[in-house]
Parts: structure tokens; C-alpha cells; sequence
């Protein structure tokens, strides 16, 4: 019979972290596995809901268990709710580690047999009394915490999470999808000139995405166009950086988009300047469509591109570091040829979503066991 297992995330929009769950349930055996999401109420719930269903997963929403005496007071209902219907598992997926914290409570005081959490993210933070005595009690009754990479864990130990608990299972893509050729006319829309060097981002606008580094660098990289895919609160800012630099005319801000994969078949090179990452998803899908990636030289990314083998690494904030690894590539059709063939061979060594999804049914597996 099908085993239970209930994921939890208090996320309101579908970026990496959210598509890695997604991608995670997909992968299921619904033979040993019935998976449900839990998401909390609130704006933006419908659009995670629906990418959830996609992926073969019943859908509840549940009150916002928000982080303070708000979240405190409704965790008790939220044990109830998970007592009367008796999960087998119950996985928290966290964008940073406070993320989800009375979710996880509630599940220990329901006595989940299973309770675990993927952690995706890990900023520069401190922890203070109050919340390291609640993780620490929360802690009892959690099995497994699993880090999207070395350097997610390793930031989590010092932050007094315990290392005997801490599994690393990369997060992953299914290379497959990332086959297809780019549909006519994206590229010369986005590119314009055939002699153009097109380069791709895709990232929430977000301080921590480190755009503001890339469009200094594009001042010193005048034969690209730069297509930046994404959202969100940095957007006026970038949009006025642009200008101020000289450089909107060769900067295409395309917002949210569903065609990734047909955007990175029409780039020459994929750049991401972020400035902390747990296991981007980003830099792995430019890998799987054999797209030479740029990424900083930081935790995860370091983590999945080898420098100079199959990737460019770049000091975090370096604009000028940034522009001369693009010059470089934007100039070197075998350099870039080369990067984005051993890329995509190493996805399908280490990063696919069967070996990702079987990794994580092994520590369900290993926390049901007698």
C-alpha cells in the first residue's frame, strides 16, 4: 500500500526551490508513495497550487503559521490537523532555514512518524537565543535535515544545526527536457544582430542574484545583448541602472517567463552572478542545454561547475572578473562548445531527478525503518 507523505512549504511563488519539490514529487512511485501539499493561505497560493497539481499532488491550504507569537498560537491546531489524518511522512522544504519553523512543530507534536526538512538556502544570518532553543527542541523529533550542497550544511552546523542529521542530495533537472532546438525567430527577437553574443539570466530579481554586477559588466562587453529572465522588487532599480550605464539598449528585461528551455537554446552563454546560493536550478538547466555557464565562485555553484572544465567561476561581485569571462566566451565559439558539452555530461553523471528522487526515498525509507 502507498505510504502518506506530506510536503510542506510557506512559499508564495515557483522559483528553484519550489520547482526542485515540484520535480521531487513528479518523480514518485505512486505504487509506495501518495504525496499531498500543504501550502499556507495567502496571495500567490494559486500559482504554486497549480504547479503542485501539475506534478500528480493533491493540494490542501492551511492557515499561515507565520513566524512570531502568530505562528506560535496556531501551531497547535496545526498538530491537530496532522493528527486526524495520520501522514507517514511529513517533509518541510525550507528557502532559508527559519522557513517553515512552526510547520515543522506542529508535525513533532503530531507525532509524525517521518518529519524532515530540505533546506535550500542559508544567507549570511544569526541566530538569536530564542530561536536556537526552539530549533533545538524541534530538532528532537526531526529525523533528517537534507542540504542542497556542502556549503548549505556546513553554514548550518555553524549555526548549530547537529552534523550527525545533516544529509547532502544535490538538487537536479531531467536533461531530457532541455533537448529541443529554440523556436524560430526567439533569438533574432531577443538578439537582434546574428553576430550578436546573447547572453542569458535567469533569476528572481533579487539582491542576492547579483544583477546589478552584470550590468556593470556589460558596459565592458559591448558585442552582447543580455536577455534577463525573472521578477521582482530589484526590477526599477536595474531598469534605471541600465540606463544610467548606457546600456538599455542592449538589455532585455523579460520578466516571468514559462520557456526557459527554449530561451537557453537560443543563448550563447548562461551567466548567473549571484551572491550566496545553496544548489542553484538555473545553473543546472544551462548545463543540461549545453549552454556554457558563467556562475560566482561561491558555496553551491562552486560545487557543480569544475573551472575552466565545465563552467566559468568568477569572484561573487566582481564586475570586472564577470566581463572579461564573457568577453572571453562570447569570443570563443570552441571554448564555449567544449564547457557546454562536458556540462551536460556531468548533469547526467550527478544531476538528474531519478537519482535526486531516489536518494530522497532512501532517507523516507531509512526513517520508517523499524
Amino acid at each position: 500500500m502507498a505510504r502518506s507523505i506530506y510536503y510542506f512549504t510557506d512559499s508564495r511563488i515557483v522559483g528553484g526551490a519550489e520547482r526542485a519539490l515540484f520535480m521531487l514529487i513528479a518523480g514518485l512511485d505512486r505504487a509506495s508513495w501518495r504525496p499531498k501539499v500543504l501550502l499556507e493561505r495567502g496571495e500567490g497560493v494559486a500559482a504554486v497550487a497549480e504547479h503542485a497539481q501539475d506534478a500528480g499532488a493533491q493540494v490542501e491550504v492551511v492557515a499561515p503559521t507565520p513566524l512570531g507569537m502568530v505562528g506560535a498560537r496556531r501551531t497547535p491546531a496545526f498538530a491537530r490537523f496532522l493528527r486526524a489524518r495520520r501522514p507517514e511522512v511529513f517533509h518541510a522544504h525550507l528557502s532559508w532555514p527559519l522557513a517553515a519553523k512552526y510547520g515543522l512543530a506542529s508535525a513533532v507534536l503530531a507525532r509524525v512518524p517521518a518529519v524532515l526538512a530540505t533546506l535550500q538556502l542559508v544567507p549570511e544570518m544569526t541566530m538569536d537565543r530564542s530561536n536556537r532553543i526552539q530549533l533545538r527542541l524541534i530538532d528532537r523529533g526531526v529525523g533528517r535535515y537534507i542540504a542542497v550542497s556542502q556549503d548549505v550544511r556546513a553554514r548550518l552546523i555553524e549555526l548549530g544545526w547537529p552534523a550527525r542529521k545533516i544529509d547532502v542530495i544535490y538538487n537536479a533537472v531531467e536533461p531530457e527536457r532541455y533537448d529541443g532546438a529554440a523556436p524560430a525567430g526567439v533569438r533574432e527577437e531577443l538578439a537582434g544582430s546574428p553576430e550578436s553574443c546573447l547572453v542569458l539570466t535567469v533569476a528572481r530579481l533579487h539582491d542576492q542574484k547579483g544583477h546589478r554586477f552584470l550590468l556593470e559588466a556589460a558596459v565592458d562587453v559591448p558585442g552582447a545583448v543580455f536577455a534577463i529572465a525573472g521578477d521582482g522588487p530589484e526590477r526599477p532599480a536595474l531598469e534605471r541602472q541600465a540606463r544610467e550605464l548606457g546600456v538599455e539598449d542592449r538589455v532585455r528585461f523579460l520578466g516571468h517567463r514559462q520557456d526557459v528551455p527554449q530561451l537557453l537554446a537560443a543563448c550563447d552563454v548562461f551567466a548567473l552572478p549571484s551572491l550566496y546560493e545553496g544548489s542553484p536550478l538555473a545553473v543546472l538547466e544551462a548545463m543540461a542545454a549545453r549552454r556554457p555557464v558563467i556562475a560566482s565562485a561561491i558555496g553551491g555553484p562552486s560545487e557543480l561547475i569544475d573551472d575552466g572544465v565545465d563552467g566559468l567561476l568568477v569572484p561573487p561581485g566582481d564586475a570586472a572578473g564577470l566581463a572579461a569571462a564573457l568577453r572571453r566566451l562570447c569570443g570563443d565559439a570552441e571554448l564555449r562548445a567544449s564547457l557546454a558539452g562536458r556540462g551536460r555530461k556531468r548533469v547526467e553523471q550527478e544531476f538528474t531527478a531519478a537519482a535526486m528522487t531516489a536518494s530522497v526515498t532512501e532517507v523516507y525509507e531509512d526513517l520508517l525503518s523499524p
